[in-house]
């Protein structure tokens, strides 16, 4: 019989502006990649996913942001780090300030590993190594819409 795994919750955000996507660009020794801004909720200081949304915009982005319905699940499981994951990512609505990686200086990890933040076109987004790359399928329709249907994303192993 195999170790449980151990649990992670991670809470990012959908920020759509002038039909670009804001995206997250880390570099994990050989591997490059873009997620959109979000991390793991902190029990310490996390009294909801959508406090990790606020606090993880801010420390990635320097963005302070009014976080609105939820869009996507998706749950995965990293056997051999010991590891299930559930992802939630939810629609910004609003936000205010300037972008600026600064706020990451100090907190160690992601300061060494989140490299840059660009705003990217659909068009840019699909030639990009991009996580979860379920979101392509229809993120800029779902994000347009008024009413929001929550998306299960699905089991990957």
């Amino acid at each position: 019989m195999s170790a449980p795994l151990q649990h992670r919750i991670r809470a990012a955000g959908l920020l759509v502006e002038q039909g670009r996507i804001l995206l997250v660009k880390h570099v994990v020794g050989d591997d490059t990649y873009w997620i959109p801004p979000g991390g793991g909720f902190e029990s310490q200081s996390d009294e909801s996913t959508r406090d990790t949304v606020r606090r993880e915009f801010r420390e990635e982005t320097g963005l302070v942001v009014e976080v609105g319905p939820l869009v996507y699940v998706r749950e995965f499981a990293e056997p051999a780090m010991g590891r299930f994951h559930m992802e939630l990512f939810y629609r910004i609505d609003a936000w205010r300030g300037e972008l600026s990686l600064a706020n990451l200086t100090g907190l160690g990890g992601d300061e060494f590993e989140i490299r840059e933040l660009a705003w990217v076109s659909q068009a840019e987004l699909a030639s990009l190594p991009f996580y979860p790359a379920e979101l392509l399928e229809d993120v800029w329709e779902r994000l347009a819409q008024p009413e929001v249907v929550i998306r299960h994303l699905g089991l990957q192993r």
